[in-house]
């Protein structure tokens, strides 16, 4: 794997340096590798330093690599820190701004076009109700910084040994919206990916945007036609008209009670399959009336068909 040039430990100075103390390092080793004073031994090393006084001293071309050095090192943190599902994803010289002739010196003329690295990645698991509504989880990542006890100078550092890096939490809101399909990933910046999973509800199922669920309707009110109370996934209950003749496996659609389309807010709908059912406790009454109910009636049934 390439070898990230650090600039700032060529030049032996501080990130945060300004630019005539960026400017004194340079003047200092330049002088010091000179090809006329160190011969081909230092050859490389001049180079190093050129190309380093190149890019910091310009305060464009500074802030660009400032960014990928720490996009770098986090990444690095991640792939080495405990604790997360590893993945991969292509970055390529594009993913930095057109910054292509510094990002192959940095990396090496061999580099290509695109490699692969990884970012951390955690699951969250959510409601069927914090779907519908969207909500806010708190994820946490390692994130890497300087050591601003050594600065990488000091191998008995009790802070980073030496490594000039310490990896410290870094905590972030993630906005899950409305909508999110179940293993839907989110790019939490750079940093991280966040695996969204959609427990099982013991209520609905969803279908695409529609919740689908079924829906208990006493033989005489299927019969006879009338109402029924019932609670949707989140809101005030609302009352269904069960018409006339329903049969067992009948779908009622209840429109816009669905979940909302991500990115839309468009709601889906709420599909309830009829489930007929006796009302309990039986009565004499009752008996006459449905032995009344079967003498009117020569249908006996004995189909079969297939589950649905």
């Amino acid at each position: 794997m390439p070898t990230f040039k650090d600039y700032y430990k060529i030049l032996e100075v501080d990130e945060n340096a300004d630019q005539d103390t960026i400017k004194q390092a340079y003047r200092r080793l330049a002088r010091k590798y000179h090809p006329d004073v160190s011969g081909k031994a230092g050859e490389e090393q001049f180079k190093a330093i050129n190309e380093a006084y190149e890019v910091l001293s310009d305060p464009a071309k500074r802030k660009e690599y400032d960014r990928m050095r720490r996009g770098y090192q986090a990444h690095e943190a991640r792939r080495r820190g405990p604790g997360f599902e590893r993945v991969v994803y292509d970055w390529s010289p594009e993913d930095f701004g057109g910054f292509g002739s510094i990002f192959e010196d940095l990396f090496g003329r061999d580099f290509g076009p695109s490699r692969t690295e990884t970012v951390p990645e955690e699951t969250v698991r959510v409601t069927l109700e914090q779907v519908m509504t969207g909500t806010t989880v708190n994820l946490t990542v390692q994130d890497v910084k300087e050591c601003v006890v050594c600065h990488g100078r000091d191998r008995d550092c009790p802070r980073c040994g030496g490594s000039g890096q310490v990896i410290e939490p870094r905590r972030f809101d993630v906005t899950i919206p409305p909508g999110i399909e179940d293993g839907a990933v989110l790019r939490v910046g750079d940093w991280a990916r966040l695996r969204v999973e959609v427990a099982p509800h013991p209520r609905f199922q969803r279908q695409g945007d529609h919740l689908v669920g079924r829906l208990m309707v006493s033989v005489p009110v299927a019969a006879a036609g009338g109402e029924v109370t019932v609670r949707p996934l989140v809101g005030e209950n609302v009352v269904v008209k069960i018409p006339r003749h329903t049969n067992h496996g009948r779908m009622l659609r209840l429109k816009g009670l669905g979940l909302p389309h991500r990115g839309t807010g468009v709601r889906g709908d709420l599909l309830l399959e009829v489930v007929l059912r006796f009302p309990e406790p039986f009565t004499a009454e009752d008996d006459r009336l449905y032995e009344a109910l079967k003498a009117n009636h020569q249908e006996v049934g004995g189909e079969i068909h297939a589950p649905r």
